[in-house]
């Protein structure tokens, strides 16, 4: 008795030109369209077969040798980066001119300033560093006044000093006292009047000063 196996054989991969001529595809494969028997062409083609065997194997190869990064060197890396940006500097921003922080009178369209009352001959230091840019007795009804020009348009005007100790060009710092709480000028009691300036415009102190 005999037993009968089928063996399906594989198809033998084509050995001709990679580009062929198109009644060279329509001899081979009766079915399909032409760009469709054209790509079965060039996917049974031995060369083309062997190229990308060949290709693979060398992208393999290739890949073995890119160094890798290992993740820890990385996270130093990054984290070193992050301590040198967070090591800052930070300033004293803005101060109260005064030891004794008491509204007498608020800012509004009719007075550009805000008035802090306190004892005559109380020490009044800038709000910020700067150079002293008017420094005498004001006939607008300020008194004694000085004003400071600072950084990026921003000034501050002093009235109603009893005393002024600075004069016009002196660089003047936070710790620098320019003058003393007084009651010059036209007011009816010792205080302080502070102007704010921006771009020569006058702002609301209380929203630059801390609180």
């Amino acid at each position: 008795m005999f037993n009968y196996r089928l063996v399906k054989r594989r198809k033998p991969l084509l050995d001709e030109p990679i580009i062929p001529a198109v009644k060279t595809i329509k001899k081979k494969y009766r079915t399909g369209t032409i760009l469709g028997k054209f790509a079965r062409y060039i996917s049974e083609h031995r060369s083309v077969r062997k190229l990308f065997v060949g290709n693979m194997a060398a992208a393999v190869i290739a890949t073995s040798f890119i160094p890798t990064v290992k993740i820890n060197d990385v996270s130093a890396s990054d984290e070193g980066i992050i301590q040198t940006q967070t090591q800052l500097v930070t300033e004293k921003g803005i101060q109260i001119p005064v030891n004794l922080f008491k509204v007498n009178q608020g800012f509004n369209f009719f007075h550009p300033g805000l008035d802090i009352g306190g004892p005559v001959g109380e020490g009044v230091r800038p709000i910020k560093s700067g150079v002293v840019v008017e420094a005498g007795y004001a006939r607008d009804g300020y008194g004694n006044t000085v004003v400071v020009n600072h950084e990026n348009g921003m000034s501050s005007r002093y009235a109603h000093l009893s005393k002024i100790e600075v004069k016009i060009g002196d660089k003047v710092d936070m710790n620098t006292e320019i003058g003393r709480l007084g009651l010059t000028g036209r007011t009816t009691g010792p205080h302080l009047h502070l102007e704010i300036h921006e771009n020569g415009v006058a702002i609301n102190p209380l929203t630059v000063l801390p609180r």
